[in-house]
């Protein structure tokens, strides 16, 4: 079973990795536009902690190791921010402006936003043997500030942000922006919350 859960595993950081280079690949490859902007995306963000979770998943499973609890709540971590990243994106494509985008984007787009993420959830509910405690739910916040307090700084040298909320000129100021940070925080919070509970109901089962 460790095996067939590698092997699947390795296809999707296969899929990971392709998606990444072609989201990237304006910079690297066609230099239409710049690396660091590309790169500090958060969907970026979220899926390169992915790759290194589904790596240092990969070799576990194959060692036949049993999975260290810092693997898991970085797999963890990786779950909750690329369905946050998805679930934002899907936000704001309800908008009517910007839903024609969807049939438009390009199946990279598509896969990091929607099919990733989708497994990523099923991946940690079904593949997580370890039982995490409710205090790894706190370590979710610990890098989108990070990530918030860097857009924003950077935002105002660079006169760039990735997404309009974190822009204080679109967003109305930085009262708003700390609302829109506020309601992300409880929706990362709330969706470790269930991450974490599904290992320890599986681990109770057992």
């Amino acid at each position: 079973m460790r095996f067939v859960l590698a092997a699947v595993r390795i296809v999707v950081l296969a899929v990971t990795v392709w998606a990444l280079l072609s989201r990237t690949s304006c910079f690297y490859l066609y230099g239409s536009c710049i690396a660091i902007n590309v790169l500090s995306y958060f969907t970026i963000q979220s899926h390169i902690i992915m790759v290194v979770a589904l790596a240092l998943s990969v070799v576990c499973g194959i060692a036949g190791r049993t999975e260290p609890q810092w693997l898991t709540v970085l797999r963890l971590l990786a779950t909750t921010y690329v369905v946050v990243s998805g679930g934002v994106f899907a936000l704001l494509i309800v908008d009517d402006t910007l839903s024609p985008f969807l049939l438009q984007a390009p199946m990279s787009s598509k896969l990091l936003h929607f099919v990733l993420p989708i497994y990523a959830v099923g991946d940690f509910i079904f593949g997580t043997r370890n039982r995490l405690p409710w205090s790894a739910i706190w370590v979710s916040l610990a890098f989108p500030i990070l990530w918030a307090a860097y857009t924003l700084v950077r935002g105002r040298t660079a006169n760039w942000y990735p997404y309009f909320f974190l822009d204080p000129d679109a967003a109305g100021g930085y009262g708003m922006i700390s609302i829109y940070a506020l309601v992300l925080a409880v929706v990362i919070v709330a969706l470790a919350s269930l991450l974490v509970a599904s290992t320890r109901t599986r681990s109770r089962l057992r």
